[in-house]
């Protein structure tokens, strides 16, 4: 079962985007708790139906609410069932990872030879009563995307990797922002240099240079662009982990429109400029 807005059904179906049911709603609420620094995961469902005839077929047990879960990474499917309007579920660390599709359902449990909802919309009036079958979809609801990992918990240098690119030239970067962690995009021979230089710079105060000269620029770029764009990114697992990292800060969340993502950006990174080393009077000599 696949939500689909062209899908063209035999009989009329309770969804959004649809004039089926004009004054009728089918809606799931629903919430994923997962334990910091786990992938264990608490399910929480709450149904919402307003279409009076739908509620019968599930109180005489009849029909029953359905959401079906995807989880591509740890290929895990399952459909579970209930004719109560909530549900809850626990998943063991490691049954759900990366991303997981929820989608929403009203379904038929039994055979009905009989079935008509005065909710229809008036171009089905005249239909004859409808045979349902087990199985067959009465309502759904879009489906609902989640991300199972610890993005929000991550380090905010964790958004960044590096990567040499043949068309980039010496002393220029790029960033791209369409994976899963921003790519800073760099010369082969400036890439070679700057992993040189942060292994030779590890846990040094002479690392602020880097801080400031790479990843200060970046990180303001990076917070523009999603403030910008935020629809092209949220889904990313930087988008999320730098979300976190905002929200920890009491900053306001990307996409919003006057933000001072300057100065957001220092602070972020705890303020690299007043890391930097100070030059001795013979160097300064």
């Amino acid at each position: 079962m696949k939500f689909d807005l062209r899908k063209a059904f035999p009989h009329p179906v309770l969804r959004p985007g649809s004039n089926d049911y004009p004054d009728a709603d089918f809606e799931a609420q629903i919430e994923i708790r997962r334990k910091r620094g786990m992938t264990h995961v608490h399910l929480s469902v709450v149904f919402s139906l307003s279409e009076d005839d739908l509620l019968k077929l599930i109180e005489q047990d009849a029909a029953c609410f359905v959401l079906v879960l995807e989880c591509s990474t740890t290929h895990l499917r399952a459909a579970f069932r209930t004719t109560s309007t909530t549900l809850e579920k626990t998943f063991q660390p490691g049954q759900l990872r990366g991303l997981v599709e929820l989608r929403p359902f009203v379904v038929a449990t039994r055979t009905n030879a009989a079935f008509q909802a005065d909710g229809w919309h008036e171009d089905f009036a005249d239909m004859p009563p409808l045979t349902l079958f087990p199985g067959t979809v009465l309502a759904a609801d879009e489906p609902k995307d989640y991300y199972i990992d610890n993005a929000e918990e991550a380090p905010i240098g964790s958004i960044f990797t590096t990567a040499p690119l043949a068309n980039v030239h010496d002393g220029r970067w790029s960033c791209n922002l369409n994976d899963e962690k921003v790519e800073i995009q760099l010369s082969p021979e400036d890439h070679e240099r700057l992993t040189a230089a942060r292994k030779l710079l590890d846990g040094k105060s002479d690392a602020a240079y880097l801080m400031n000269g790479l990843f200060l620029p970046a990180l303001l770029h990076v917070l523009v662009e999603a403030d910008a764009n935020l629809g092209d990114y949220e889904g990313r697992r930087w988008f999320r982990s730098l979300n976190a990292k905002l929200t920890e800060h009491n900053l306001e969340p990307l996409g919003a429109s006057s933000a001072n993502r300057l100065a957001h950006a220092q602070q972020l990174l705890e303020h690299p400029f007043s890391s930097m080393p100070c030059l001795n009077d013979e160097v300064a000599k």
